[in-house]
């Protein structure tokens, strides 16, 4: 994806309000505190989103986010000189805020949306990609643009940004008339949805929709079509107001891009040979660059 003007000025106010929210207090007991204690990590990963997070032919938990969870896992193991152990538990994008809140899982490593709206429940690191909504159709659908959702049925999944932004959308006036908004529990079951010919598209984050087309037995049977119609820049969500934790974890990702490591697992998944290819472009590797702070 290339970033326009919008983008760009979107992410260095971002970057600038990370860097204010630094200084936030740490709690007197951190995520960090209890992980050197119990000796483990607890990580939400996604089931439904590959190349993110999805169980291959084999069943094997796999993806671009469960590689960089267990990156995380060896930082914590060297930080403590001691093993420490990756316990991984599912989340959607209905349980996910929920399960970092409530203190079930330490961080979330998944396509999670930075919002102002849920920094009121959960804290979130510097960003590590960048996409956008588009929609996914049958070949041959008429839907070439979100204009041409008006009267028609779209799924979308539950607790997603992707709902809100198509009901913007709806209020301003560029889908007349409205369309009908089904919501499902996750991208899987609304992507079968579509397959028995339940919905008319399906509206999510364009490197999700790449995932199940490519994942599915005819992908050549799907098309991704539109302009994006909004900037969906993921973060891993950690608990609130712990800047120990959320700094360790910045400071994890940051040496993993300075290494080259983060190049190598993006490649692995998403470059021009990977799962689902979704090459680096240029601006979003001047965005790495502008991340990685000095030591």
């Amino acid at each position: 994806m290339r970033l326009d003007n919008r983008a760009s000025w979107f992410l260095s106010a971002f970057l600038m309000f990370a860097l204010l929210t630094s200084a936030v207090p740490a709690f007197a007991k951190s995520v960090l505190d209890r992980i050197e204690r119990t000796g483990q990590v607890n990580v939400g990963l996604r089931e439904d989103a590959p190349p993110f997070g999805y169980h291959d032919k084999s069943g094997k938990w796999v993806g671009f986010s469960v590689d960089i969870a267990q990156r995380l896992t060896e930082d914590l193991s060297r930080k403590f000189n001691k093993p420490i152990k990756l316990i991984k538990k599912t989340v959607n994008s209905k349980t996910r805020i929920p399960m970092v809140a409530g203190g079930e899982i330490d961080i979330e490593i998944g396509t999670t949306t930075i919002t102002l709206a849920r920094e009121d429940s959960v804290d979130f690191t510097l960003p590590f990609f960048i996409t956008g909504a588009r929609i996914l159709v049958p070949k041959g659908s008429p839907i070439r643009e979100v204009s041409d959702l008006g009267g028609k049925k779209v799924g979308v999944a539950q607790g997603t940004t992707n709902a809100k932004s198509l009901e913007m959308a709806m209020e301003k006036g560029l889908i007349k008339p409205k369309c009908d908004v089904i919501q499902f529990a996750d991208h899987a079951e609304g992507f079968l949805a579509l397959t028995q010919g339940k919905l008319d598209a399906y509206y999510s984050d364009a490197s999700i929709l790449s995932g199940l087309k490519i994942k599915e037995v005819r992908p050549d049977d799907w098309v991704i079509v539109g302009q994006f119609i909004s900037y969906e820049p993921y973060g891993f969500m950690v608990p609130a107001n712990d800047s120990k934790w959320r700094d360790f974890v910045n400071a994890s990702l940051i040496r993993l891009i300075k290494s080259g490591e983060f190049n190598k697992i993006y490649e692995k998944w998403m470059g021009p040979s990977g799962e689902v290819p979704m090459p680096m472009t240029e601006d979003y590797k001047m965005f790495l660059n502008i991340i990685s702070f000095p030591e």
